[in-house]
């Protein structure tokens, strides 16, 4: 059973990594961002439209939001999500940003909600690459002026476009260290990743190689039981960033934290990127 499992398994657990969720519309919802404040949005991608939503500041304190008005002075958070749904699912990440006070950018990569085509490993990585570019021109900041913060593959896109700039933050919550580290986790086989995954989805190579000022938060779940803490340790190590911490989020399993722990982790979060927003 084990030899068939290998045989037949070969290269097709990469959706693992990708399940989407296809809709025709948004619900997103809430009462904690005003629909005055929520701007669906959608812009060209290299495999074709992409679509997300853009939570704004008003610019009077207690005053409704202009339809599309960027906040002047506000920081600006791009998410990225994790592998499955889309962004209706992690909307209450876009709450979270928005009560601290920031800009939230978050968007589906493509074949993921509303937007085009179909997810590959390096289509969501140039996702990511175009979502990084339309948040810079629509808030009229620098690549290195936004914040970024990447759950689970959400993660694994953000530290991997580290290679075309870094973020004034970045921050990543329950990723994983690499197929083969979550290899070793679920079998006691001793096969390279290659051998089950047709990618090597390695986020430690450009964490040993991102800039060493970008100030890094690595978050993880305490009882995470999908990506064990011990990929958050080695994430954190393999970190060339001189301004790093690693934060376990006791109680909480994978990309739970926000439901029973959501203090906690506004708090992590928030501390750490009012602490180390760059200057202006």
């Amino acid at each position: 059973m084990t030899l068939l499992f290998v045989l037949l398994g070969c290269y097709q657990l990469d959706g693992f990594f990708f399940n989407p969720d296809v809709v025709d519309a948004y619900t997103l919802g809430g009462t904690v961002i005003p629909s005055t404040c929520q701007e669906l949005v959608s812009f060209d991608g290299e495999g074709g439209t992409l679509y997300g939503a853009w939570a704004h500041q008003p610019l009077e304190t207690g005053g409704d939001c202009e339809a599309g008005a960027h906040h002047p002075t506000a920081t600006t958070v791009i998410f990225f999500h994790g592998n499955a749904e889309n962004i209706d699912g992690y909307w209450e990440y876009s709450e979270l940003i928005w009560s601290a006070g920031y800009e939230a950018l978050n968007f589906d990569y493509r074949g993921y909600g509303r937007s085009a085509g179909s997810p590959t490993f390096d289509g969501v990585i140039d996702d990511g690459a175009v979502a990084i570019e339309y948040a810079s021109a629509k808030s009229g900041r620098g690549p290195e002026e936004l914040v970024h913060i990447g759950l689970s593959l959400g993660g694994f896109v953000a530290v991997h476009n580290l290679k075309d700039g870094a973020p004034s933050v970045l921050i990543t919550m329950d990723m994983f260290a690499s197929t083969q580290k979550i290899l070793d986790d679920g079998t006691t086989l001793d096969l390279p990743a290659g051998w089950f995954f047709e990618e090597n989805f390695d986020n430690l190579a450009p964490l040993r190689e991102m800039p060493a000022a970008t100030p890094y938060l690595v978050v993880h779940g305490a009882n995470d039981t999908y990506i064990q803490p011990e990929h958050a340790r080695l994430v954190y190590a393999a970190a060339a960033s001189t301004d790093k911490s690693l934060e376990l989020i006791e109680g909480a399993d994978h990309a739970d934290a926000i439901e029973v722990a959501p203090k906690v982790l506004s708090d992590t979060l928030t501390g750490w990127i009012d602490t180390h927003l760059a200057p202006g």
